[in-house]
């Protein structure tokens, strides 16, 4: 026998580890299933999944850096900002759309085969020409050869249509359409949802093909999803990236939007060169008036007065005159389109379209500076636009930084401005100067010179002109981006993903990971005796013996091995008499109590004692069908005076074994046993018998093993592991306290034990073991 036992501290960590891997072991099988499930599923996955190809793309973006360029960004905080815009502008509507105008990939081709779907991006044996698709059409196209000259359209709601179509009961016109028509190839379907034609370009090999058709400028938001635009560590270098199932299409596309990106900025920068060129042509045309009508006076001057050349000095001071006036007109020109900028701006809340025009050149590099960043935070600001509302995080930020470079922009105007009046109010001093000098020649001279200056004047402002209109012409002509592509992107020849073989072996992980988390989840909340531990743990009632699965009556050594040690135990008992009275009961029924009652007493009688097993499990007798013997009589026809002892004895197959079925079921079994009759039967069988063996009714359900377990000498209770929960225990532990039994023991029936189990007290075997010979016990 055995008793609890007290485990050192030192030793809790071993028995939990223990009790851990026992744990595994015994849903090793739903441990595997889960594990190769798992797997399955990733390897299914690994299997469908496409391949991903990414294609990159290097741009680097100019910077013209001078101090005052230098300075401003420093103060504005815009030294990381011109490249986060240009990130924006990149990801912006306005570049995507440019980029799809060179591309085509709105309609999409599909062939399944194998269970797998595979995209064919110019290589469809067939071509769509859709002139018309429908709000309706909210799934693919599905396309199935009939032979060379047909094919069968298809299109289907999908589940989830079908599903909101239910819960919103939407009208039909608003449903997923359904559609299902034979035609032939080249034919235009015109039908009131698409209108489409399909062109066979070869042999349509598979057996199932589908196609979806989107307005090439609608796949905005498929290129957004895959793209991605970053800058490169330290430098002004932005990498565009692109991923995506097709490698040609990825590549493609990051090309497509790099030199739609490159383009627009030549674009902006050939519209500035137009507007410059147009204000030049107008002031030549009016300047080209000015000048013929100064030449003419000059002319008619000559002509009709008597003039002597003027004198050397005069002639310099003349000249003189000419060039001071011809850069105060400049100055003027200079002043005024600063002014006209300067009331744009004040009155005008999008100042996108600002430009300086001819003075652009001569103005600060600060006001470039600023003017340039405007429109590059306008043109981004709109783009944002597009995609979201002015309470957006990216819109306010940029909108920010509008605010601050217009109040710098206005300040820097208003500070060139007071810059050019000074320059102007001392070049009109001058001017002065020598108007003074001319006054001192005669009034013919003084005339001639007035004339002759006048002409000069505007000589030179029209060359001017003449001369940044040239100038302008060449830059425009020769305008190249800031911007510039330093890596086309070359097509991918290796995918980036899936890794296949990593997604298999993270699904064995997972599965082996889920395995044991659920092992151990049903094990804490499995309530059932599976070791003699679990027993060990709840109560201090002796364990008299461990008795194992057996597979079949094959391979019942182990099983008699086992009761053999329970006899054992048995013989160590004390008693008062030489006879020994055994109480065997359980606490519900089907624990295996009246099969461990049968085969102890045949184990007792084979060691050549004379053994008596009393059925008193009356409501449901089972001892006489495992002997194949009568159950007319037995011991409810004795105690009710119906029949002698000797009569409901009967002999069994086995030497020194006799049994007393339990006879007709009574009306009051327990009454029976209370009885003095009873008490006297078991005297007298006392003096005939060295064992008598009651198989008592569960104790849970009824009271008669209460009156049985009075007269035993010891009471054994059998749980069957696996299937007992620890909760009887407690209710045993309950009844031995309540009724003060220290004659009790417990049989542990169903033990799964392998070749490292064993217990220390002879009952451990090195067997397996199943339950298939306690099923003909199941209804016991």
């Amino acid at each position: 026998m055995t008793h609890n036992k007290t485990t050192a501290p030192a030793d809790e960590d071993e028995i939990n580890l223990t009790e851990f891997f026992t744990t595994l072991k015994s849903y090793k099988y739903s441990i595997i299933f889960i594990t190769i499930l798992t797997t399955f599923l990733a390897s299914v996955f690994a299997y469908l999944s496409p391949n991903i190809y990414q294609a990159k793309t290097t741009i680097t973006v100019k910077s013209e850096r001078g101090a005052g360029e230098d300075f401003m960004s420093m103060a504005l905080g815009q030294n990381n900002a011109n490249l986060d815009n240009e990130i924006e502008i990149l990801k912006s509507r306005l570049i995507i759309s440019k980029a799809l105008e060179n591309l085509s990939i709105g309609t999409r081709y599909y062939s399944t085969k194998h269970y797998k779907t595979k995209e064919l991006y110019r290589s469809s044996p067939f071509v769509v020409k859709a002139e018309f698709i429908g709000d309706r059409v909210l799934t693919p196209f599905q396309l199935i050869p009939v032979d060379d000259k047909h094919f069968q359209l298809i299109l289907e709601p999908s589940q989830k249509s079908k599903f909101i179509t239910l819960l919103r009961s939407l009208p039909e016109d608003k449903t997923a359409l359904s559609y299902n028509e034979t035609h032939r190839y080249g034919e235009t379907i015109v039908t009131p949802w698409f209108n489409i034609n399909v062109q066979k370009v070869y042999e349509l090999t598979d057996p199932h093909y589908s196609f979806t058709v989107t307005p090439n400028e609608n796949m905005y938001k498929f290129i957004l999803f895959k793209l991605s635009v970053s800058t490169v560590a330290k430098s002004t270098i932005i990498q565009l990236s692109f991923s995506d199932a097709i490698a040609t299409r990825a590549t493609e596309i990051v090309n497509a939007i790099a030199e739609a990106y490159i383009q627009e900025t030549i674009d902006l920068k050939t519209e500035s060169g137009e507007k410059t060129l147009h204000f030049i042509d107008t002031q030549l045309e009016a300047i080209n008036k000015t000048l013929q009508a100064s030449a003419t006076t000059l002319q008619e001057y000559k002509a009709t007065n008597i003039v002597v050349d003027i004198e050397n000095k005069a002639q310099i001071t003349a000249s003189k005159l000419a060039e001071l006036e011809s850069q105060r007109y400049e100055l003027d020109m200079q002043l005024g389109v600063l002014q006209n900028t300067l009331t744009y701006i004040q009155t005008h809340k999008d100042i996108s379209g600002i430009d300086l025009g001819i003075t652009q050149r001569e103005a600060s590099s600060t006001i470039n500076l600023l003017i340039q960043k405007i429109q590059e935070a306008s043109s981004l600001r709109n783009s944002l636009l597009v995609d979201f509302t002015e309470l957006h995080p990216d819109v306010q930020k940029v909108t920010q930084q509008l605010i601050s470079l217009r109040n710098s922009l206005v300040k820097t105007i208003q500070s060139s401005i007071r810059s050019t009046k000074d320059r102007k109010y001392r070049l009109t001093k001058i001017i002065n100067t020598h108007t003074q000098q001319m006054e001192s020649l005669p009034k013919q001279q003084r005339d001639l010179s007035r004339l002759t200056r006048n002409f000069m004047v505007n000589e030179k402002i029209y060359s001017f002109l003449l001369e940044k209109r040239a100038e302008t012409a060449i830059v425009q002509s020769s305008t190249v981006s800031e911007a510039r592509i330093i890596d086309k992107a070359l097509e991918p020849k290796t995918p980036i993903k899936p890794n296949r073989m990593f997604i298999i072996i993270i699904g064995f992980i997972l599965g082996m990971t889920l395995g044991v988390v659920l092992s151990l989840l049903r094990n804490f909340r499995d309530n059932t005796i599976k070791t003699i531990e679990d027993i060990e743990s709840i109560t201090s009632i002796p364990i008299y013996g461990a008795v194992p699965f057996i597979s079949s009556s094959k391979n019942i050594q182990p099983f008699h091995e086992a009761l053999r040690v329970v006899r054992t135990n048995l013989e160590f008992l004390s008693s008062s008499q030489k006879s020994k009275i055994i109480t065997i009961t359980s606490s519900i029924p089907t624990e295996g109590k009246t099969t461990i009652s049968t085969e102890l007493a045949n184990i007792i009688a084979r060691s050549h004692k004379k053994v008596l097993l009393i059925d008193l499990d009356m409501r449901r007798a089972r001892i006489h069908e495992k002997y194949k013997l009568t159950n007319n009589i037995g011991i409810s026809t004795l105690l009710s005076g119906k029949n002698t002892l000797e009569e409901v004895i009967q002999t069994t197959q086995v030497e020194n074994l006799n049994i007393i079925s339990a006879g007709p079921v009574p009306l009051n079994p327990s009454e029976l046993l209370l009885t003095d009759a009873f008490k006297v039967t078991i005297d007298s069988l006392l003096k005939q018998y060295d064992y008598i063996l009651f198989d008592s009714p569960p104790v849970g359900l009824v009271t008669d093993a209460m009156i049985l377990m009075k007269l035993s000498d010891i009471n054994l209770f059998v749980f069957k592991a696996n299937y007992s929960k620890k909760d009887f225990i407690k209710n045993i532990n309950r009844i031995v306290q309540e009724k003060e039994l220290s004659n009790t023991g417990i049989i542990l029936n169903g033990v799964e034990m392998d070749k490292n189990s064993g217990y220390g007290y002879g009952y451990g075997y090195s067997y397996d073991y199943a339950h298939d010979y306690y099923n003909s016990d199941k209804k016991t």
